[in-house]
C-alpha cells in the first residue's frame, strides 16, 4: 500500500479524542487515514462488519476490551490484520507481552516516530503480501486456463517425460483409444508411433534440444488402436509440469475443421447438461478470478448458495426423472431473476450458486429474497401432478481478506445450513460468530447420530480384497466402516471419526467393528472359506486396558481362531502410544492374532518403529503408490521399504492401488500383496475371485 493511499484504521481507545490523536500522528507523517473508533467489543464488531481495516491500534489497560479480546475477535472472523499495541511504555517487556497476546509490535504514546515507522513497515508488508497473493492466484488461473484450452483443443496434445506420457488431453486420448488419463500415464510415446518409424523417432528425440532449440517438428506415422496408421505431424516444445522438465507434443488434426465439435467441446467444458447453467468447475474458476480482483482491490463480489429443501421427498413422491424436472424449473427461475453478468451454476445434485461482482450487500440480499419467494410460489406440473418446493439460501462476501474460493463456498454453505436448520425457506448472510456456533451444533448432531448408530446398529461394514501377487493361498479382506444417515445414505469415516475422537466415542465404535466383523467372518468361514480379516484399531483403543479381554471373549463366543484376524495400527498412532502398541502387539501374538502397521513410511521414524513392534505386515502408505510408474522418488521409497521388510522377514502390502501402471511396477518389485479400487471398490459382499488373474 502506498503512502498516498488512504489507510483504513480501527483504533480501540477509551475516547474518540485519544483515537484522533493517534490517527493524527500518522497523518503528520504524510499518511492519509480514515478512522473507525471503538471503545468496546460491540463498537469493534460494528467497525469490522462495516469494512475490513488495514491496521488495528489497541490501547493497553482498557477495562471494556483488552488486546487479547481484539485479537480473538479478528481470528473469529478469519481476518489477517496486523494489530499494534499502544501503551505508556515501549520497553522490551511491554513489547514481548503484547506480542505474546497476538500483536505484531508495541509502541508508546511518547514515541510517535516509532508508531509511524511500524505502520510504514506493516503497510509495506501488506503490499508485498497482496502482490504475492495476486501473482500466485493469477499464475494458478493461467495454469487452469491453459489446461482448459488444451482440454478443449481439437488437436491432440500430450506431455512426455523420459519417453513416458504424464498428461494428455481428451482429443489425444480419443485418438488412441483411451478412456481416461490414468490409462495412458506411464505409457511409452513409442506405442503411438508406427513400428517402421521407431528408429527415426528415437533418433529425433536423442537429437532434439541439443542445439539449444526449444521447438521441433517431425513428419511420421501414428499407430491407432486397431493397427491402422495415419500421417502425423508432431510438434515438439520444451515445457514443464509441476516444476519437472518435459516435452509437449502436439499432433495437428489433418482433417477438415469441425466447428460443430469445437462448439460442443466448449459447451461441455462450461455448462451443466441438465439445466444449461454453468457447471461447478467453471463456477470455481470464476470464483478464483473474483478473489484475485478482490485482493488487488479492483472489485468486490458476493456468493449465493441455494439448496432445495425437500428434494428427497420430491424424489420419493415423483421419481428421479420427475425430480430432475423440478431442478430444471428452479434453474429457470435463477436464470430469469439474475442478470447476464452473474455467474449462475448448478453446483450439486440439488444445489445452485450465484456469483455477482461489484454489488452491495443490500441488493444481493434482495436478490436472495426474490429467489426464495419465487421458488416457494412456483408450482411444477409434472405428468398431471403438482409439485411445490422451497429453498434455503446462504450468502458470503468476497473481500480482500478472503483466503480462497473454497473458503467462500464453505462459508456460503454454512450460512445455507443455518437457514435450513432454522426451518428452511429462509435466507441468511454468513456471520462468523453465529455460524461457528451453528457449526458446533452440527458437530453435536453428528455426536448424537453416532450415539444412535451405536445403539441401533446403523453402522455398516464393507470389505475390500487384499490380493497376493506371489500366489499365496487363502482370502484376505480389509474391513471398512460406513455410517448410515436417516435416508440410508453412506456417511464416510472422514466425516464422523474426527467427531468421535473428540467425544470419546471412537473406542466404542472400534469395539462395534471388532464384534460385528468377527461374527461376519465366523459365518463366512463356516461355509468352507479360508478367509482372514484386517481390522483397524484407533489410537484411543490402544489405551483400552480391557481390549484384549474383549477380543478374547468375542473369539470364544464365535469359536473363531485368532489367526483369522490381522489387527491394523496406524503408524502415527503407534508412534504416539509406542508403549501401549508394543504391549498390544505382543499380547495379540499370544492369541495367535497377526498385526499390521498401516500407512507405513509416512512418518519420520518409520523404520525405527520396527525395532519395537514385531508386526507381521507393513501396509505402505498410499502416497507412495500414487503415480508410482512415473515418480522416481516413490519408487525409491517403495524399494527401500521392501528391502528393509525382507531383511526383517515382514510382508508388505501396497495400499490404494488405482491403475495398471502402478500395478506393473509393484509386480516387478516383488511386493507381496496389493489393495485398492483398481482391483475392487469396497463392497458389502465377500465375493472377490481370488483364483483369477490380475489384469
Amino acid at each position: 500500500m502506498d503512502m498516498d493511499q488512504t489507510l483504513r484504521l480501527v483504533i480501540v481507545e477509551e475516547s474518540r479524542n485519544d483515537a484522533e490523536a493517534l490517527a493524527n500522528i500518522l497523518r503528520n507523517s504524510g499518511q492519509a487515514s480514515r478512522l473507525s473508533y471503538a471503545a468496546d467489543q460491540e463498537d469493534l464488531v460494528a467497525a469490522l462488519d462495516k469494512q475490513s481495516p488495514d491496521i488495528v491500534l489497541v490501547a493497553s489497560g482498557l477495562e471494556a476490551i483488552g488486546l487479547a479480546d481484539v485479537v480473538k475477535c479478528l481470528e473469529e472472523r478469519k481476518l489477517r490484520i496486523p494489530v499494534i499495541a499502544i501503551g505508556e511504555s515501549g520497553d522490551e517487556t511491554a513489547i514481548i507481552e503484547a506480542m505474546r497476546e497476538g500483536a505484531i509490535d508495541a509502541c508508546s504514546y511518547d514515541q510517535p516516530e516509532h508508531l509511524q515507522l511500524v505502520v510504514r513497515r506493516e503497510l509495506s508488508r501488506i503490499k508485498i503480501t497482496q502482490n504475492a497473493e495476486t501473482f500466485e492466484l493469477k499464475f494458478r488461473e493461467s495454469e487452469k486456463r491453459a489446461r482448459m484450452l488444451m482440454e478443449s483443443s481439437r488437436d491432440a496434445i500430450a506431455y512426455v517425460h523420459e519417453g513416458m506420457h504424464i498428461f494428455a488431453n481428451r482429443s489425444y486420448l480419443e485418438m488412441f483409444g483411451f478412456d481416461d488419463l490414468e490409462e495412458i500415464e506411464g505409457t511409452p510415446i513409442l506405442d503411438m508411433v508406427a513400428p517402421d518409424d521407431h528408429a527415426e523417432f528415437k533418433e529425433f528425440l536423442r537429437n532434439y534440444g541439443k542445439d539449444g532449440s526449444q521447438e521441433g517438428m517431425l513428419e511420421t506415422h501414428g499407430l491407432l488402436p486397431d493397427g491402422k496408421q495415419f500421417d502425423a505431424q508432431m510438434e515438439f516444445t520444451l515445457a514443464s509440469v509441476d516444476g519437472e522438465p518435459c516435452t509437449q507434443i502436439i499432433i495437428r488434426s489433418q482433417g477438415a475443421s469441425s466447428k460443430e465439435l469445437e462448439q460442443k467441446l466448449k459447451y461441455l467444458s462450461k455448462q451443466d447438461v441438465l439445466t444449461g447453467l454453468f457447471n461447478r468447475q467453471y463456477f470455481m474458476e470464476e470464483m478464483e478470478l473474483a478473489i484475485t480482483d478482490a485482493i488487488s482491490g479492483s472489485s468486490n463480489a458476493a456468493v449465493l448458495y441455494l439448496l432445495i429443501d425437500n428434494f428427497k421427498d420430491v424424489k420419493d413422491n415423483v421419481g428421479i426423472g420427475a425430480a430432475d424436472m423440478v431442478v430444471s424449473d428452479v434453474a429457470e427461475l435463477l436464470r430469469k431473476h439474475t442478470s447476464d453478468s452473474d455467474i449462475v451454476a448448478r453446483f450439486g445434485d440439488h444445489s445452485f450458486t450465484v456469483l455477482r461482482k461489484d454489488c452491495d450487500i443490500e441488493s444481493f440480499q434482495a436478490l436472495a429474497e426474490t429467489l426464495r419467494r419465487n421458488v416457494e410460489d412456483h408450482i411444477a406440473d409434472i405428468e398431471g401432478q403438482s409439485v411445490t418446493t422451497t429453498c434455503s439460501i446462504g450468502m458470503s462476501l468476497v473481500t480482500e481478506s478472503t483466503p480462497s474460493a473454497h473458503e467462500v463456498i464453505s462459508r456460503a454453505d454454512l450460512a445455507c445450513e443455518v437457514a435450513r436448520s432454522s426451518g428452511g425457506n429462509r435466507i441468511h448472510l454468513h456471520n462468523p460468530v453465529v455460524d461457528e456456533k451453528i457449526g458446533k451444533e452440527r458437530d453435536q448432531q453428528m455426536h448424537a447420530l453416532i450415539k444412535e448408530s451405536l445403539e441401533k446398529d446403523q453402522f455398516q461394514l464393507l470389505y475390500q480384497p487384499v490380493v497376493s501377487l506371489q500366489g499365496a493361498s487363502g482370502e484376505k479382506y480389509e474391513v471398512l466402516l460406513r455410517m448410515l444417515n436417516d435416508e440410508g445414505e453412506h456417511i464416510l469415516p472422514t466425516q464422523f471419526l474426527p467427531i468421535s475422537e473428540q467425544t470419546g466415542q471412537v473406542a466404542e465404535i472400534d469395539r462395534w467393528v471388532i464384534r460385528q466383523a468377527i461374527r461376519a467372518l465366523a459365518e463366512h468361514r463356516a461355509q468352507g472359506a479360508e478367509t482372514q480379516f484386517f481390522i483397524k484399531i484407533s489410537g484411543a483403543t490402544l489405551l483400552d486396558e480391557d481390549l484384549i479381554g474383549f477380543i478374547q471373549q468375542v473369539l470364544k463366543e464365535t469359536r473363531l481362531p485368532g489367526d483369522a484376524i490381522i489387527f491394523e495400527i496406524a503408524e502415527k498412532d503407534a508412534s504416539l502410544h509406542l508403549k501401549h502398541a508394543k504391549t498390544l502387539v505382543k499380547t495379540l501374538q499370544q492369541l495367535h492374532c497377526q498385526t499390521a502397521l498401516e500407512h507405513f513410511g509416512a512418518g519420520p521414524n518409520s523404520f525405527q518403529l520396527l525395532k519395537h513392534l514385531p508386526v507381521d505386515f507393513l501396509k505402505i502408505d498410499g502416497s507412495f503408490i500414487h503415480n508410482l510408474a512415473t515418480n522416481n522418488d516413490n519408487q525409491a521409497m517403495v524399494k527401500s521399504i521392501l528391502d528393509t521388510a525382507s531383511s526383517m522377514n515382514r510382508q508388505c502390502i501396497a495400499e490404494y492401488v488405482q491403475d495398471a501402471h502402478s500395478l506393473a511396477v509393484l509386480w516387478q518389485s516383488g511386493i507381496h500383496y496389493i489393495q485398492g479400487n483398481f482391483l475392487q471398490e469396497p463392497s458389502e459382499a465377500l465375493n472377490y475371485d481370488f483364483s483369477g488373474e490380475i489384469a
